[in-house]
């Protein structure tokens, strides 16, 4: 083999070698937890039970950015009303 040869040779090595070093363990940080609300696919009572809790429901399923979720099962489910609460944004 030729000097250049060589060099092509150990800096491929030397490459591999340091490539397969990345991202080994290290850290005993146990793993983030995110909170996010429990997927689901039904009405949930308290959306049904008030104004306040259907706004809530509402607003958690406009915060969700899942494309593949379970469609929601509306059912025969009514969402609660109120003919005393101010209006509130969504």
């Amino acid at each position: 083999m030729t000097n250049r040869s060589w060099r092509a040779l150990l800096a491929g090595a030397a490459g591999a070698a340091l490539l397969s070093a990345c991202g080994g363990g290290g850290g005993d940080a146990p793993p983030a937890v995110v909170d996010t609300p429990a997927a689901t696919s039904e009405v949930p009572a308290s959306a049904q039970a008030s104004a306040a809790g259907a706004v809530a429901f509402v607003r958690q399923l406009a915060a969700t950015r899942d494309d593949g979720a379970e469609p929601i099962r509306v059912g025969d489910a009514v969402l609660g009303t109120s003919e005393t609460d101010e209006p509130v944004e969504l």
